[in-house]
């Protein structure tokens, strides 16, 4: 990419199920997590049976909070536990978070855009990940639960604009956020909306639906500007300039 281009565009990503398939480690977590809550063994759960089921059951949910209400009756109380122990739990863990194939020569290909991560995840966790995997020094910031207010969490636009601001683009660039989950597609849309009637030069958000793991589902309730089924495929769309 040249330097013009380079300047004025971005890529944020979501982490898990984007960059990594995390499915198995977090499997492993939540069996954790949910024992240890309720006292019951995970196998009383069907959400817990197989990467499989788990898989599903992370689809359907609109976020890590109704996940955990929906499929195991937590309680806020739940849930404010459940989110102390998931970082102990996940870097305890020894489950590595592999990235998708193709990851790492999509972010080589790359190199002259900054790169976010706007994740629900802790960021210690993905901070971990990625230095592991030899990715992290591709990423300017990271921005988990820990570091947004829970107003501004997906899917609020609120955290994605936290993200662009960090990277101190130009006012008009063109930010491509890319996730596998619609709520990454509502926090978009949301942030799109918080910037209708800011006057002055201001980011085009461009929401970019990933395929690369277990979801291959196209049937949103919110569609992305733009589905792809691999990396490359994203590094073209960056690279032609492709917009909603």
């Amino acid at each position: 990419m040249n330097e013009t281009v380079a300047q004025q565009v971005a890529v944020i990503w979501d982490f898990d199920g984007t960059l990594v398939d995390s499915h198995p480690k977090n499997l492993r977590v939540n069996r954790q997590i949910v024992q240890r809550i309720t006292g019951q063994e995970h196998t009383t759960f069907s959400a817990l049976g197989s990467t499989g089921a788990y898989e599903q059951a992370v689809a359907r949910s609109g976020n890590w909070r109704d996940f955990y209400a929906r499929e195991f009756g937590f309680t806020e109380d739940d849930m404010h536990r459940a989110g102390e122990l998931w970082p102990e739990l996940q870097l305890a863990d020894p489950t590595p978070h592999l990235p998708f194939d193709g990851i790492p020569e999509a972010l080589d290909t790359m190199a002259g855009v900054p790169h976010a991560i706007l994740s629900q995840n802790d960021s210690r966790v993905v901070r971990q990940a990625l230095d592991r995997a030899g990715l992290m020094k591709n990423f300017l910031s990271v921005f988990g639960h820990g570091e947004l207010d829970r107003r501004d969490q997906k899917p609020a636009g609120g955290g994605l604009l936290h993200c662009i601001r960090s990277l101190g683009l130009a006012g008009d660039a063109r930010v491509y956020f890319v996730g596998d989950h619609v709520t990454d597609a509502m926090a978009a849309r949301n942030a799109r909306m918080l910037l209708n009637g800011h006057s002055g030069l201001r980011p085009e958000i461009v929401s970019v639906g990933a395929l690369f793991g277990a979801v291959k589902d196209t049937r949103w309730s919110v569609a992305p500007d733009h589905f792809v089924r691999n990396p490359p495929e994203l590094v073209r769309l960056v690279q032609n300039g492709g917009t909603g």
